[in-house]
């Protein structure tokens, strides 16, 4: 501004300027800059013209920096999400092959349970053939099994299948009664194992027994003496009971085994000649005498209706003939009852 002499006055910061009509000129902003190390002062004129672009400049550049700011807001949250969705899956990955493998072992298990049930009833049709051909009365105790074990042969094994519609906020808690049902279901497959393996264990012993009851004649003949006949004893000079059955039969006619077991002795004997003993297994045994030849040695297992020896009639023989006792636990018994198969 100039006063009335004619000299211009400049003030700082802002200056007031008028016109050759003598109206106000527009502002102009004055701009300082002072340099504290060389006490220098530069000085710039700003029009208001410039001042709002530069201002309408600054607020574009704010706006594209919040908005830069808000979309990196953003990105790091979806990044933060995405960690999550991966950890979730992982997690979810990690719980199913944990359920695949216990199914794949529950399969295992049943698959074992169906060849154990498989097993058995072989094993039955099996005892049930033999006690069919076997019209000896129940000389050994067979277990009794449990009516579970009954209703576990008859029932079988199986699952039931429920479809399940699973929802995500639901997960955890239905994987874990996943895992409860599988651990039920491992728990129920592996007591009814224990259950079929007792049962086959019954199943077994009594086919062991029923093999063991020496059911096959020895020898082809007809019965000349029977058991509990007054019979004379050389050795003693007196009579004594019959303890077995005498078989007539042609000389050198095989004698075979009658069951399973093994030789126990071979020998000779002054009322029998040639004698062999078989232990059958279970109690049961038998014994030979008057034998021609004998094909068997002590300690030789046998097998049912494999040849032994051959009909004689050495020791104290009137004629060619066998022999034959059976015993249950030491005690000779009737064989005839035991005589089923030819």
């Amino acid at each position: 501004m100039r006063d009335p002499s004619g000299y211009r006055v400049d003030f700082l910061g802002l200056g007031n300027h008028f016109n050759g009509c003598g109206r106000l000129a527009k502002k102009d902003y004055t701009v300082l800059i002072v340099s504290q190390q060389t006490a220098k002062i530069k000085k710039f004129i700003v029009s208001p013209f410039y001042l709002k672009i530069a201002a309408a400049f600054s607020g574009i550049l704010l706006l594209f920096s919040a908005f830069m700011i808000y979309d990196y807001v953003i990105y790091r949250l979806k990044v933060v999400d995405l960690h999550r969705l991966q950890e979730q899956t992982y997690s979810q990955r990690v719980e199913i092959r944990n359920v695949v493998g216990k199914i794949t072992l529950l399969e295992g298990q049943l698959n074992t349970l169906k060849e154990i049930r498989a097993q058995m009833e072989r094993d039955l049709k099996e005892v049930n053939e033999l006690k069919r051909i076997k019209t000896s009365p129940p000389l050994v105790n067979r277990k009794r099994t449990s009516n579970s074990k009954k209703e576990d042969m008859k029932e079988g094994t199986f699952l039931r299948e429920e479809e399940v519609s699973i929802l995500e906020k639901e997960r955890s808690r239905l994987v874990s009664h996943l895992h409860q049902d599988l651990l039920m279901l491992r728990k129920e497959a592996l007591q009814r194992k224990q259950n079929l393996k007792e049962l086959q264990e019954v199943i077994q012993a009594q086919k062991s027994v029923l093999l063991a009851i020496p059911s096959l004649w020895p020898v082809l003949g007809q019965i000349s003496s029977r058991f509990g006949d007054t019979r004379f004893s050389g050795s003693s000079g007196g009579t004594r009971p019959h303890k077995g059955l005498d078989i007539s039969s042609a000389m050198g006619n095989p004698i075979v085994a009658p069951a399973d077991g093994g030789v126990t002795s071979v020998g000779v004997d002054l009322d029998y000649g040639r004698l062999i003993f078989i232990d059958h297994g279970h109690g049961f045994a038998s014994k030979y005498g008057h034998l021609e030849n004998v094909y068997v040695q002590t300690g030789e297992k046998v097998k049912k209706g494999q040849a032994i020896g051959a009909v004689g009639s050495t020791g104290h023989s009137t004629g060619p003939h066998l022999h034959y006792e059976v015993r249950i636990q030491g005690n000779p018994v009737n064989p005839i009852p035991y005589l089923t198969q030819r």
